[in-house]
């Protein structure tokens, strides 16, 4: 019903924004990794999906139709309601998600806030076979991984901010890791 909008930020919150359109806010509920992106007085298009419930009529926002493509899929997924797919979304952006999903890396998906161990299996197993996913990149994130088998330092870092791609590359360019320990790693990683 509505594929975008396209407006001035009147102001950004922690769940949503408001996006002045013809003299009307309209709040676009979005991820975290996409109200950063956003600053109030810039203009901003955000794709959109409009979620009816008996209750309520929600508008979503993301930064392309990669992102709504993997929303809507997730919601598809039992005990995933759109609340929960916008955190996850938060957590990593879609081309990681559909990495992850395509390669079964549940570490990557149970290390985002809200999303238990059992959560991202039920994720991995419902999208199993529904996501195509770049085989270059999935290459690289299982080198990255085989290179690196310290799941808590990668879970750490994206607790601090870092996005999953952006904390395996980080982690990839620490040498001598294998000796050292999760802090030695991660204060390594921000010393870099």
């Amino acid at each position: 019903m509505l594929a975008y909008i396209k407006g001035t930020v009147a102001s950004v919150g922690s769940a949503s924004a408001v996006i002045e359109c013809n003299n009307i806010g309209y709040e676009v509920v979005a991820s975290s990794r996409c109200l950063d992106s956003l600053t109030v007085g810039t203009e901003a298009k955000l794709q959109t999906l409009l979620v009816v419930r008996e209750d309520s009529l929600t508008l979503y926002g993301f930064f392309d139709s990669a992102e709504r493509e993997m929303f809507s899929l997730l919601t598809t997924v039992s005990g995933i309601g759109p609340k929960l797919a916008v955190a996850v979304l938060g957590g990593v952006d879609s081309h990681t998600l559909a990495n992850c999903i395509a390669s079964q890396n549940a570490s990557v998906l149970s290390g985002i806030k809200g999303v238990g161990k059992k959560t991202a299996e039920r994720i991995l197993l419902e999208l199993k076979g529904k996501i195509k996913a770049d085989a270059t990149a999935i290459s690289n994130a299982a080198n990255a991984v085989d290179v690196f088998s310290n799941d808590d330092a990668l879970l750490a870092l994206m607790s601090l901010g870092y996005g999953s791609s952006e904390a395996a590359t980080a982690l990839s360019r620490i040498e001598g890791k294998e000796r050292m320990t999760t802090e030695e790693i991660i204060m390594a990683v921000l010393r870099s």
